[in-house]
């Protein structure tokens, strides 16, 4: 009787082990699925140098599902949590790794020379630290080395994929033309930042745009029609 009882415990364990462990692998599973495509064929195809991306348009359901995480709504939120970075009236210094400073300075002269920075969040995992950048006429973005300080300039702020070997930056003007309308693709390889090509799109806009997995990106699909109406689909854009 003993053993019988011994062994339904031990039955009911491994059960039991066994259900929380399908449960994870079904949760993983649906964590790594991605959006089903309305159509078959792609919808569009942005090509970005020697990388092509199918475009499908998917549900809004299956775009809400992945929503962005958090972020810090301004510059004081930013600066709180960043000891390397500080801000003094109109110039933001950034302590390097290599002991030096970076020091950006905004210029309020009105006109072509006007430009200002706004401090928008720290990356890690490639090594940089990013800045909105405001001109007179349109904006951008700057990543600066936390090593030795060089930057460089993108469209937008940028999305990284999980396994930090592309950079995608979104940006969207479909009206003033102060800005690039289009997609940015750079290659990561240890903290070396390459561009690998941009498109600039006449049909639509991209809005927020996230990589979901090391192949795919899902981006909203914004067109302005000639009465100024804007209408919002979701896309998932999928390298080839």
């Amino acid at each position: 009787m003993m053993n019988k009882l011994w062994f339904l415990l031990c039955a009911g364990i491994i059960l039991a082990l066994g259900c929380k462990t399908k449960s994870k692998n079904n949760a993983a599973t649906a964590n790594d699925s991605t959006p089903r495509a309305i159509h078959s064929t792609p919808d569009d195809t942005v090509q970005l140098g020697d990388k092509t991306f199918f475009v499908y348009f998917i549900e809004k359901a299956d775009f809400d599902k992945f929503p962005l995480p958090p972020s810090d709504s301004n510059e004081a939120q930013v600066l709180a949590k960043d000891t390397l970075v500080k801000r003094e009236g109109n110039k933001l210094t950034i302590q390097l790794q290599n002991g030096k400073q970076r020091i950006l300075a905004d210029n309020s002269n009105e006109g072509e020379e006007y430009i200002g920075y706004t401090y928008a969040a720290n990356y890690p995992s490639i090594k940089r630290k990013g800045f909105f950048v405001s001109y007179y006429e349109g904006s951008a973005f700057a990543l600066v080395n936390t090593l030795d300080g060089d930057s460089m300039i993108t469209w937008s702020a940028p999305a990284i994929s999980p396994d930090k070997k592309y950079i995608m930056t979104a940006c969207m003007d479909l009206v003033a033309a102060f800005d690039p309308n289009g997609f940015q693709l750079f290659s990561v390889n240890n903290n070396e930042i390459k561009p690998v090509g941009e498109a600039n799109l006449d049909d639509w806009g991209p809005g927020m745009v996230q990589w979901i997995n090391d192949k795919t990106l899902l981006s909203e699909y914004i067109t302005i029609n000639e009465e100024g109406n804007t209408q919002i689909r979701y896309v998932k854009l999928v390298m080839q």
